[in-house]
């Protein structure tokens, strides 16, 4: 039986099998109505619909609770204090390499930049320099002092470094400058690093000791480790490595390079990077599927409306464009005409446009479930035109993303 229409339809009277068409009274079909509700549950299952307003399509999405490994990256301080110790002697007028600098600018210049960078985790830090310096005129100094060990300021150690020279003169008392260190060691508590700038050179005199060996023994005094700049320019300088590894096992050399180039050089004599990986819940909402406007027929028709064709086009490419996107069809009729046909009319209009896309767009059917309801479950009152022409649609829904 075809869809019909009262006098007052503006859809026209038509004529089935020579007769003329009566109105039927709508029946209740209870089993379609639990083949559309289980179909509606086993595509909506555990998804929200998402409001869209105006728009021609509704996300389907399911919140979805997932492990993330979040890195985290802290600064461990493994010592307390710092002391700087800066060679001024003659030697460090001499040019490093192919910098076209010499090697008391660079050291100015260097100082200035990791000072600049590094964190304050609450160290005691100083800045000092060996060069003779007559404090009276009988007593005179070997360790000039540009900032007292205090606690640490990046503006207070920037003034600091700004009075370094840029012009070296005098000899190299590295062993007196050391001696010095002893009361200034005294003072702090936990464990304190010095980096001691030097070309390994050093004035000698006949009552003084070698500077390795004022270390060892500052080193067995106190919690103090030795990080020795080597600014000779020597690309291996193993025996001086030695000399300093001698020391105790948390003194090393740096090289000049590695002073000039490496902003990290501070880690591992001031400070270790600890990663951790924190592993955290969080429910994220997971895009599975799009519900698409419907597509309304005209009566007692499966032809697509020519309205269609743009939506249509869209529906294609996005198909073609996304592989593992599936496309769930479902027609319906309004309650016109008996139940066997409209079902029959249903089908038709979930083939048109299934076979609109396969031919137009070649989706294959292995990506569209077709299913076809006829007169039940409608969206508006077909007790009115305009209840019934909403009624006449197929409904698309894209899943599996």
């Amino acid at each position: 039986m075809c869809e019909t229409v009262n006098s007052a339809s503006s859809e026209n009277r038509m004529d089935f099998n020579s007769m003329k068409c009566k109105r039927l009274v709508k029946k209740e079909i209870t089993m379609k109505k639990k083949n559309v509700l289980f179909m509606c549950l086993v595509l909506l299952l555990a998804i929200s619909i998402i409001p869209t307003g105006a728009r021609a399509y509704e996300l389907i999405t399911k919140t979805e609770t997932v492990i993330i490994e979040q890195e985290t990256i802290e600064l461990k301080k493994i010592a307390d204090n710092f002391i700087i110790l800066c060679d001024t002697s003659q030697s460090m007028n001499d040019l490093y390499k192919k910098t076209g600098k010499k090697k008391i600018v660079l050291q100015k210049e260097i100082l200035k930049s990791r000072n600049e960078a590094l964190p304050n985790l609450g160290f005691n830090g100083g800045l000092y320099g060996y060069h003779p310096e007559a404090l009276t005129p009988t007593r005179t100094t070997n360790l000039k002092t540009y900032l007292a060990v205090k606690p640490y300021n990046k503006k207070e150690f920037a003034e600091a470094i700004g009075k370094l020279p840029i012009d070296a003169e005098g000899l190299t008392p590295l062993e007196q400058a050391l001696s010095e260190l002893d009361p200034v060691l005294a003072s702090l508590k936990g464990h304190t690093v010095v980096f001691v700038v030097t070309d390994g050179s050093y004035t000698k005199y006949l009552w003084t000791e070698k500077p390795i060996d004022t270390a060892k023994k500052l080193a067995q005094k106190y919690d103090v480790s030795f990080f020795v700049i080597d600014s000779s320019g020597k690309e291996k300088n193993q025996p001086f490595e030695y000399l300093v590894n001698s020391i105790n096992a948390r003194s090393r050399v740096i090289s000049f390079d590695q002073f000039i180039e490496d902003p990290l050089f501070l880690s591992g004599a001031l400070f270790v990077l600890d990663i951790r990986i924190v592993k955290k819940s969080k429910d994220i909402e997971k895009v599975i599927g799009m519900k698409l406007s419907n597509a309304l027929f005209a009566f007692d028709s499966a032809e697509i409306n020519p309205k269609y064709t743009d939506a249509l086009k869209k529906l294609g490419n996005y198909m073609q464009n996304t592989p593992k996107a599936r496309l769930a069809l479902s027609a319906f009729t309004d309650n016109v005409g008996p139940s066997s046909y409209n079902l029959e009319l249903s089908r038709r209009r979930v083939e048109s446009i299934a076979s609109y896309l396969e031919n137009n767009y070649k989706i294959k059917r292995t990506r569209m479930a077709l299913n076809y309801y006829g007169e039940a479950n409608p969206v508006a009152s077909n007790d009115t035109d305009e209840g019934r022409a909403k009624n006449r649609r197929v409904e698309a829904f894209i899943f599996g993303l």
